[in-house]
């Protein structure tokens, strides 16, 4: 009876207009998301979820266009550039949601719950087991001459998860890393899933991109390895925040909780990814435990060399 008394209710608002709406701006894949709005809205009959999908560069361009124009449109933001987290929490342009989902680390509740991490990825190694057979061990091997035209990466210009990358390995391994990448044929692609589809069917051996997005081609059958190399894999930001501006703040803010319940934690480990909360299952075939490079976004001056000396569009 209570389940017939929900449908009905969902149905007499959709009927009237009157469902509660949130729009969603993220660069995070879209079947994932879609799977996470499904089961939230089972929780929520009557709730729509507006979804605006694209790489984290052009989903930041939106944002800010429209934050220029003073009409910003998101409840809620999720995508892999914590700089502009932290840039709108510095113009109070997010909402805090307090800390309060029982064992969470408080370590991914940035600057006191203004924006949350809701599962963990890593920038990995992939291997095209068919390829290669010796695969590359650190993120330096990839210069070694063994490994010479069978790189490609996703375009840091359109991909948060390759813009932290470039910043990343800028850091640690110095910027003439990425020349040398160059001398040794590493190709761009625009995104981690085009760059997935292409190593699975052999066109690259490997490939610098997401864990979670290998782990989910192997799932297809794909001959496949997610590496993470001996000094560590990637740890890629991608926090999620309520908007200060959002018309539904306190359904943003349950969406963000759900998305922290074991029910949404289960659906991120059977998608691939390593839940954020303790306890959680942890995605089939990944490592119990990774030794985590923090990330760090590449600033304006190491993305215009990198784009220079791949002669990206900008």
């Amino acid at each position: 009876m209570r389940a017939l008394w929900s449908l009905a209710l969902a149905a007499f608002w959709l009927g009237s207009g009157w469902a509660q709406t949130l729009t969603l701006y993220t660069s995070e894949i879209l079947a994932d998301v879609n799977a996470l709005v499904e089961a939230f809205r089972r929780d929520n009959p009557g709730v729509q979820v507006q979804v605006f999908r694209s790489g984290t560069g052009e989903v930041v361009a939106k944002l800010r266009a429209e934050l220029e124009a003073g009409n910003p449109q998101p409840d809620l933001i999720w995508f892999a550039n914590p700089e502009v987290f932290a840039d709108l929490a510095r113009r109070n342009l997010l909402r805090r949601v307090p800390p309060t989902v029982q064992g969470y680390p408080l370590r991914y509740a940035y600057q006191g719950g203004l924006y949350y991490e809701v599962r963990l990825l890593y920038n990995v190694v992939a291997v095209n087991t068919s390829r290669v057979s010796t695969p590359p061990q650190t993120w330096a091997d990839l210069a070694k001459p063994a490994y010479r035209g069978l790189l490609a990466m996703p375009d840091p210009n359109f991909s948060g998860a390759a813009l932290i990358t470039v910043g990343t390995l800028a850091q640690r391994l110095g910027f003439a890393f990425f020349e040398r990448l160059k001398a040794n044929g590493l190709a761009i692609e625009q995104s981690n899933p085009v760059l997935q589809q292409k190593l699975a069917r052999g066109e690259y051996g490997l490939a610098i991109t997401t864990d979670f997005g290998v782990r989910q081609e192997i799932a297809k059958g794909a001959p496949l390895a997610a590496l993470y190399p001996r000094d560590g894999g990637i740890l890629v930001p991608t926090p999620m925040a309520v908007t200060a501006w959002s018309k539904n703040p306190e359904l943003a803010s349950r969406f963000l909780r759900f998305l922290l319940s074991p029910q949404a934690q289960a659906l991120f480990a059977e998608r691939g990814y390593y839940p954020v909360m303790p306890g959680a299952p942890k995605p089939k075939g990944a490592p119990e435990q990774v030794l985590a490079l923090g990330g760090v976004t590449a600033d304006e001056g190491t993305l215009r060399r990198f784009s220079e000396l791949f002669g990206l569009r900008r």
